[in-house]
């Protein structure tokens, strides 16, 4: 062993600065309050896939709980605020410390954060999506911290001895300081260990520098593997985020409850309503924000309390957490519970415009995308029935002989019935004289009251004379409109055999889906 120290005197005047450690050290990079522990340690029980990924990933990586936390903390919180250095573990140092600083350079970060950040599952689900593929690459990103998947454990071994060649030296170092007499025996031994100390820092500052080399050499490697393990990440987020915001009935709400996980999984079963999931959550919020601007939701009298998350009528004492850092996460908790204390409106009641019976082409031609966006369409439109309490009927139709009609009767259906109807596919040809018999056979027999008829399709098809003469007669007895929706883009100038009987018709050619869908809400609402 190199001797730093030859005497007792070059011990006494050398200046000794020990780094600053705590035997409490953590592997938490990231802090997080009481709450968000709770909120994590709730998420994380009895969730399977994840005990198996982190029973996998402890056996090379020790602290890969700790790091599954602090990817999930910096997903959802919304200032994620890291530990001082001297209480971090090595671990924490230098892997999780370089693993989340790449994930926070890429260029994806800020969507996942604006689709994560003070939800719950969204955040959760993105957390356990990228913790999963960061495992299966844990060999290599190991490897990273030094050429050898090896350095990591080496150097936390080196900074223990260190740290307690340190405690040895300081305790001699007193010993010697603290007695006048007998000092001749205890210089051989503080000599000693001095130059072990000294020893043990050239090895742990050698292998510590490697490390920081290889990290900067290897630094594209790591930033590919985190790149595709974090869009990963954010389309599980953007998944999750779809699936509430197009089928919960508290879309705010992201948090673990048993109906949002039955939710979930029921709809991660079925591709169909997963794509109608993509459109449906944007046509919801459309709606959302067109009720604020209804003449129907006016701003009432103060009369009583309730619970909710209408910020703009939340108490002041509710508010008042938002002042202080330490109940921010619990002004966020309650407000995406919808457990705010806010004063209740007495609001009038105002019934709707009238019934809606929407017509909806499931021929064959519209089989993928162009039903998933047809049934959104249709979904949304039936939002705004039952927002309204009106009757809602929903007639699929493809060829002659195929029909199906739901009915939705204000307070007499479920989310079941719902998923179940948007999972309908008829896939068989062609025909409108069948559809919108049965619509008019409903105005007839089913007291439809001033019905909206809303016909989605994606072609043409011919109608016979005797059947648009019946059409213009049942139209002038029972006043109803028709409001085509033609998804021909693509295939601008398409004729719709309905257009004399129709007071609008929108195509997807010639507008957005959105705002085709905006439009249709602000014609439903007032």
């Amino acid at each position: 062993m190199k001797r730093t120290f030859l005497t007792i005197d070059d011990v006494l005047h050398h200046n000794w600065q020990f780094p600053e450690t705590t035997s409490h050290q953590t592997d938490r990079l990231l802090r997080s309050t009481r709450l968000e522990d709770a909120i994590y340690t709730d998420l994380r029980q009895d969730d399977a896939s994840m005990d198996a990924v982190e029973a996998a990933a402890t056996t090379q990586l020790p602290s890969f709980p700790a790091l599954s936390q602090d990817v999930f903390q910096s997903f959802y919180a919304l200032a994620p605020k890291r530990n001082d250095e001297a209480v971090l573990s090595c671990a924490a140092r230098k892997f999780h410390a370089h693993l989340l600083d790449h994930v926070m350079q890429q260029d994806d970060f800020p969507t996942l954060k604006s689709i994560c950040e003070g939800r719950e599952l969204p955040a959760y689900d993105a957390a356990a999506e990228f913790l999963s593929r960061t495992a299966d690459q844990l060999d290599s990103l190991l490897a990273d911290l030094g050429g050898d998947k090896g350095a990591l454990h080496t150097l936390e071994k080196l900074e223990q001895a260190q740290q307690e060649a340190a405690e040895t030296f300081s305790a001699l170092m007193e010993q010697y300081r603290a007695s006048a007499a007998g000092r001749e025996l205890l210089e051989p031994k503080l000599l000693a260990a001095a130059n072990q100390l000294a020893s043990k820092h050239r090895q742990q500052e050698a292998v510590s520098k490697n490390v920081d080399v290889v990290l900067a050499q290897r630094k594209q490697q790591t930033r590919s593997a985190v790149s595709v393990a974090l869009e990963s990440a954010t389309e599980k987020a953007q998944e999750t985020q779809n699936i509430l915001a197009a089928w919960s009935q508290t879309p705010g709400n992201a948090s673990r409850c048993p109906e949002n996980l039955e939710l979930l999984q029921a709809v991660r079963q079925s591709p169909q309503l997963l794509e109608i999931s993509r459109h449906l959550g944007r046509f919801r919020e459309i709606f959302a924000q067109g009720k604020k601007n209804s003449y129907a939701y006016g701003r009432g009298e103060i009369y009583s309390l309730e619970l909710g998350n209408d910020i703009s009528r939340a108490i002041t004492s509710e508010l008042a957490m938002l002042a202080s850092p330490a109940t921010l996460p619990l002004f966020l908790r309650k407000y995406q519970t919808r457990q705010l204390k806010q004063y209740r409106r007495r609001t009038p009641v105002h019934k709707g415009m009238g019934d809606i019976i929407c017509c909806l082409d499931e021929s064959g031609s519209t089989r993928g995308p162009l039903a998933a966006l047809a049934k959104a369409i249709a979904m949304a439109l039936l939002e705004v029935a039952a927002e309204s309490h009106r009757k809602f009927a929903l007639i699929h139709f493809a060829s002659r002989e195929q029909l199906q009609l739901d009915l939705f009767l204000p307070g007499h259906y479920s989310l079941e019935d719902r998923l179940r109807a948007a999972e309908t596919f008829l896939d068989g040809g062609t025909d409108f004289e069948a559809p919108m018999t049965a619509a008019m056979a409903l105005l007839q027999e089913q007291s439809f009251q001033s019905a909206d008829i809303v016909f989605i399709t994606d072609g043409e098809c011919s109608v016979s004379d005797s059947f648009l003469e019946e059409l213009h007669e049942e139209q002038s007895a029972h006043h109803f409109t028709v409001t085509g929706i033609l998804l021909d883009r693509g295939q601008i100038g398409m004729d719709f055999s309905l257009k004399a009987f129709c007071q609008k018709i929108y195509r997807t050619s010639e507008l957005l889906e959105d705002d085709i869908v905006r439009d249709l809400m602000r014609n439903y609402i007032g």
